[in-house]
């Protein structure tokens, strides 16, 4: 039964994204082609055009991959749709995994797909000798290999974005207990547990410092001064390892919440 609601979950929150998806990865394509004929002055401007077109359809879709999951969250648990959700012969567990699991796949493929295209847009020969350069700076310096130093990034980037996912969750879960102004109180909530959520981070991190000199100096450099790689690579780990334990949290915590009931609209 899990199969079949992250498959009604995904096929609603995909409606809309795949329309982005291609639109994206369209004007990625002209992009590309117009960047091609560096002689041509209307051309240059043309190719501009679609890149900042590119650019603003990439962070559509990071913003459309947020709220679609919300969305659904909200219609299928709260909405019209509820009424048949909460009659279905499944646990609240299920129901909930299945939205959880519904945004870590979107999420994973919305990074994929924006990654496709700004390497669509701004191939050249140059432009990635120019990437390979920096990577291997970077794993050079981290006394790493360039596909490492590409998952950390991309990681990091999935997780840190999963994490906010997380938090409206419980902040929808939380604002719809209430009688009235409950999507405002969603907003609101899960703004502020994500603030909660980064300055409790930090104050692990600090705590953590107080027994690692690696962690430590993450407070106590400044801009000036040079990190070295043990702290670098030190603050990376820490950071991937915080990101899971808080994505787990959040999800025992809403299921606790969910189970609790809702207050159905």
């Amino acid at each position: 039964m899990l199969s079949k609601c992250l498959k009604y979950d995904l096929k609603y929150i995909y409606k809309v994204l795949l329309v982005f998806y291609l639109l994206t990865t369209i004007f990625a394509i002209f992009t590309r082609i117009l960047f091609s004929f560096d002689n041509s002055f209307m051309f240059h401007i043309l190719a501009l055009i679609a890149s900042g077109t590119t650019i603003a359809f990439i962070i559509n879709i990071i913003i459309n991959s947020l709220l679609r999951v919300w969305v659904r969250f909200v219609k299928n648990i709260y909405g019209d749709e509820s009424y048949l959700t909460h009659t279905l012969p499944i646990s609240k567990t299920t129901i909930y995994t299945s939205k959880f699991l519904s945004s870590i796949i979107t999420m994973f493929t919305s990074i994929l797909v924006i990654i496709l295209c700004i390497f669509i847009a701004y191939y050249s020969k140059e432009n990635l000798e120019v990437l390979k350069n920096t990577l291997h700076f970077f794993a050079t310096v981290m006394n790493s290999t360039t596909i490492k130093v590409i998952l950390t990034a991309f990681l990091c980037l999935f997780l840190e974005f999963t994490t906010i996912l997380q938090a409206g969750f419980t902040g929808i879960l939380l604002g719809h207990k209430s009688n009235n102004f409950k999507m405002t109180k969603s907003i609101l909530y899960g703004f502020l547990n994500y603030l909660f959520v980064v300055a409790i981070s930090v104050l692990i991190i600090y705590l953590i410092g107080l027994f690692n000199p690696n962690i430590m100096a993450l407070f106590n450099s400044n801009i000036n001064n040079t990190l070295t790689v043990d702290i670098v690579k030190t603050a990376l780990v820490l950071g991937i390892c915080l990101y899971i334990i808080l994505i787990s949290i959040y999800y025992y915590i809403d299921i606790k919440i969910f189970k609790k009931g809702v207050n159905v609209d």
